[in-house]
């Protein structure tokens, strides 16, 4: 006789890449205290069948963690196909980014409804969209916006969103241009007053567990985190500290930012500067977070760059 208990709630995370696999991480150990809890994570079919490389090294690290790979491909299988996956788990965490181009956002979003999913945790990962609203310079952002919409319209599903800034490592890539370590140049987007957001994908992945766990059950909800959040006239601060030596001071206003991406319509980092050359929606208070209420600590900027070398 089979004696086999039939685990109680199954979830499936979408990827397997920066994001997803802190995600991964922290959720199957918080499975240790959560039993009845079992981890499955969706992944391409080259992925899921690697014999070599980081992607064998990956996919023997989720067989270690005790998690499932599921094969699907969100850019290339249908809403319906997508559904057919989805409608066998009770909740959904989406870490698949914005690699598999415009509208995949949407479609997942619609799988997961036409499945019934019961719970969702959607790819926001991000600023917050309803405050920056369309129009914002980033067409990402517009589609983010549009995936809550249709998350609103319904309550069948219930989601939760997790609003997070951006990756900590983001606003040190040279391609951002707001940090240029050759130069010794810190610049700001818009004012040397505005602020942004940043949390690392580590801090990520271990708070989304943490909410997707948290008693009483969050529901139909934004939760906002941060590892830190800077104003630009701090971070030039900041990178005096770290650099040890005077740092040239340079402002991007709208126009020059406007013109940046005229001129560079193919270019993602003159198209994000401009989207977050605003006072709001890009940053929020550490104290308003959901780790600050918790008494969690999180990777400031500072600690970041102090386990860096070359920035």
């Amino acid at each position: 006789m089979n004696t086999e208990k039939k685990p109680k709630y199954t979830v499936l995370i979408l990827g397997a890449g920066e994001l997803g696999i802190q995600v991964l991480r922290a959720m199957s150990s918080k499975v240790q205290e959560h039993t009845d809890v079992k981890i499955s994570v969706l992944l391409r079919s080259e992925a899921a069948h690697a014999v070599s490389g980081s992607r064998k090294t990956r996919l023997d690290e989720l067989m270690r963690l005790g998690v499932t790979v599921v094969e699907g491909d969100l850019q290339e299988n249908s809403v319906d196909e997508l559904s057919a996956l989805f409608a066998a788990f009770d909740a959904v965490i989406n870490c698949s980014g914005f690699v598999s181009g415009p509208g995949t956002q949407i479609k997942i979003t619609r799988a997961v409804l036409k499945a019934a999913v019961a719970r969702y945790f959607p790819w926001q990962f991000g600023v917050d969209y309803d405050v920056v609203g369309k129009g914002s310079g980033q067409q990402v952002w517009d589609e983010q916006l549009d995936v809550r919409h249709l998350l609103r319209q319904q309550n069948a599903t219930e989601w939760v969103i997790v609003s997070t800034g951006i990756f900590t490592s983001y606003l040190f890539e040279p391609g951002f241009g707001v940090i240029d370590a050759q130069s010794k140049t810190v610049c700001a987007l818009g004012d040397w007053q505005y602020a942004i957001t940043l949390t690392t994908p580590e801090d990520i992945g271990q708070l989304t567990a943490d909410i997707f766990f948290h008693q009483p059950t969050l529901r139909n909800e934004i939760v906002y985190i941060a590892g830190d959040t800077l104003t630009y006239s701090e971070l030039a601060d900041l990178m005096h500290a770290h650099w040890g030596t005077d740092v040239n001071k340079k402002l991007l206003d709208g126009q020059q930012l406007q013109d940046d991406m005229q001129r560079n319509p193919q270019d993602v980092g003159a198209n994000y500067r401009l989207a977050f050359a605003r006072p709001d929606g890009v940053a929020w208070s550490k104290s308003n977070t959901y780790n600050h209420r918790k008494g969690i600590a999180t990777i400031t900027a500072s600690q970041w760059l102090a386990k860096q070398h070359g920035v």
